[in-house]
């Protein structure tokens, strides 16, 4: 997958992520609101380096503690609002699999 792809992939996850979160802070779950912002802003900083002078420092390495976090509220959301969360970390972690994947390894 090209950078094009993932940064676009990114940005929709991104999107998901704030919408989900500002219906969690409606509906007075503040902790899983704060957890899907959390995943949120680590989302804008690969999205940051994605589409700028920093691309080579791309790195999902902070994905996953986020992920386990919002993944251990998902029943605190509801049913409905805890299979959207369900298909976002989904594709977070496909996100995650693509960055991982296109990162260049270490000098032979």
């Amino acid at each position: 997958m090209d950078r094009m792809e993932v940064q676009r992939d990114v940005r929709g996850a991104i999107a998901m992520a704030y919408e989900l979160s500002r219906h969690e802070h409606v509906q007075h779950k503040e902790h899983v609101a704060r957890a899907l912002g959390e995943l949120k802003d680590e989302l804008a900083r690969i999205e940051a380096k994605l589409g700028g002078e920093r691309v080579g420092e791309v790195s999902a390495d902070g994905l996953p503690s986020v992920l386990r976090h919002v993944q251990g509220l998902v029943d605190d959301a509801g049913t409905v609002v805890g299979d959207q969360i369900k298909a976002l970390l989904r594709s977070v972690e496909r996100i995650a699999g693509d960055i991982t994947a296109s990162r260049p390894g270490p000098p032979s």
